[in-house]
C-alpha cells in the first residue's frame, strides 16, 4: 500500500495524526466563527454582528501577518510544540467564550488563537516535502492539503446545524473536538521537522520575489467574488443556495478526483504547463460566468474551473517545492501564506468597489484578467533560463 502514496514511510505516521490535529483545528476554527457564533453570540454574549466579526477579522490577520515567525518556530522550536500550543490556546478560547460578554474579551480571544494557528500550515507543508517520495513532491503536497481543506466545511454544516436550534450543545461538540485535538497533539509534542544537512549553494534572493505574484493573485482574485457569489448566483444566475452548492461540490468533486493524475503528471513532466494551464482555465471560467452563461453551461464550467484548480494547485506546489530554499523553508513558506492571506483579505473589499462602480458581473471579469495577467507572466517567466530550479 505505501507504494502509492507520495510520502516515505519514515515519517508518515507523524504526517497523518498532524494532517488530523490540523483538520480538526481548521474544522472547530470555521465552527466556531461561521457555524456557531452568529447563533451564539446575539443570544448568550449580547454581542451583535460587527462584534464577533470582528473577532474573525482580528483572528484572521493575527494569523497570516505572522505566518512567518510562525513558520521559523515550528522549524526551530518544534513542529510538535507548535501544533500543541494551537490546540491548548483554541481549547482555552472555547472554554472562556461564554465569559466573553464584552466585545474585547471575543476579540482578544480570536487574535491570541491566530497567533498560535501561523505555525500550522507553514510547518505541515514543509514537513511534507521534506517527506516526500523522490519526484512526487508536487503529489505529497497537493495531497497533504487535500486532507485538510475538506474539515473545513464539515465543521461549518455540521456545527451550524446543531447552533441554529442548540447553541449550547454546538459549543460543547467544538470543545470535544478541541480537546480529542489536544489529545492527538500531546502525542507529537516532542516531534520535529527533518532539517536537511545545511546546503553551500548560495540561493538568489531575487527568486522570491518571482513567487509574490501568483501568491497574491491566486487568493485576490476568487476573493473578488467570494462574498457575494449568493447573490450573483440568484440574480445573474437564476440559482437557487442549493444548485449553487451543487455545482460547487461537483467542481470541487472533479478536482479532488483528478489530482492523483495531475499530481503525476506534474512530476513527471515538469511544473510548469500545469500551472499556466491551470491558471488560464481559472481565467477562462471566470470571463464566462461574467458574461452571462446559460444554465446548461454551469455544469461545463464547474467541470472546468475543477480542471483548472486540478492543474494549478499541484503546479503551485511543485514550484515552491523544486525553487524554494532548504535552510528555513518554514519561515520562507509562512511569508509566502502571508501574501496569499492579504489577497484574501484584499480581494473582498476590491470586489465590492467594482460591484458598486460597474455591477455584480464586473468582479468576475477582473479576477479573470488577474488569472489571464498571472498565467501571461509566468509563461514568460519560465522562458527565462536561470530563474527556475526544473
Amino acid at each position: 500500500m505505501f507504494r502509492f502514496l507520495p510520502w516515505r514511510r519514515e515519517g508518515l505516521s507523524a504526517l497523518l495524526r498532524l494532517v488530523l490535529v490540523v483538520g480538526l483545528l481548521e474544522g472547530v476554527r470555521s465552527g466556531y466563527f461561521a457555524g456557531l457564533l452568529p447563533f451564539y453570540a446575539p443570544e448568550h454574549l449580547g454581542l451583535g454582528p460587527a462584534a464577533f466579526t470582528l473577532a474573525f477579522t482580528l483572528h484572521q490577520l493575527a494569523e497570516n501577518l505572522s505566518k512567518a515567525a510562525g513558520g521559523l518556530l515550528a522549524e526551530r522550536l518544534g513542529y510538535g510544540l507548535t501544533v500543541t500550543l494551537a490546540a491548548a490556546t483554541g481549547l482555552l478560547a472555547l472554554l472562556l467564550t461564554p465569559r466573553a460578554d464584552s466585545a474585547w474579551i471575543l476579540w482578544t480571544l480570536g487574535a491570541l488563537w491566530g497567533l498560535t494557528f501561523s505555525s500550522l500550515y507553514p510547518g505541515l507543508m514543509t514537513l511534507a516535502s521534506r517527506i516526500a517520495r523522490p519526484g512526487m513532491d508536487a503529489r505529497a503536497l497537493a495531497f497533504t492539503l487535500s486532507l485538510v481543506m475538506p474539515w473545513v466545511g464539515l465543521g461549518l454544516v455540521g456545527v451550524g446545524q446543531v447552533a441554529q436550534r442548540h447553541p449550547l450543545q454546538a459549543l460543547y461538540l467544538l470543545l470535544a473536538a478541541q480537546g480529542l485535538a489536544l489529545l492527538v497533539a500531546l502525542s507529537l509534542v516532542r516531534f520535529r521537522i527533518p532539517v536537511p544537512p545545511p546546503s553551500r549553494e548560495r540561493y538568489p534572493l531575487y527568486r522570491l520575489l518571482l513567487f509574490v505574484p501568483a501568491a497574491f493573485g491566486q487568493t485576490f482574485a476568487p476573493g473578488l467574488v467570494s462574498l457575494f457569489l449568493l447573490r450573483f448566483a440568484k440574480e445573474e444566475l437564476g440559482l437557487e443556495p442549493l444548485a449553487l452548492g451543487g455545482l460547487l461540490v461537483l467542481g470541487g468533486g472533479a478536482a479532488f478526483l483528478l489530482l492523483p493524475f495531475t499530481g503525476r503528471l506534474v512530476d513527471r513532466r515538469g511544473y510548469q504547463a500545469a500551472l499556466v494551464l491551470g491558471l488560464f482555465l481559472l481565467a477562462l471560467v471566470m470571463a464566462r460566468l461574467g458574461t452571462g452563461p446559460h444554465p446548461y453551461e454551469l455544469p461545463a464550467a464547474a467541470l472546468l474551473g475543477g480542471l483548472g484548480f486540478s492543474l494549478f494547485l499541484p503546479g503551485w506546489n511543485g514550484l515552491l517545492a523544486k525553487n524554494l530554499p532548504q535552510e528555513n523553508r518554514a519561515a520562507i513558506w509562512g511569508s509566502l501564506m502571508t501574501v496569499e492571506g492579504l489577497g484574501l483579505a484584499l480581494g473582498p473589499v476590491a470586489g465590492g468597489l467594482l460591484w458598486e462602480a460597474f455591477g455584480l458581473r464586473a468582479p468576475f471579469l477582473a479576477g479573470s484578467g488577474i488569472f489571464l495577467a498571472l498565467s501571461l507572466l509566468y509563461l514568460l517567466l519560465f522562458r527565462v533560463r536561470g530563474l527556475w530550479r526544473r
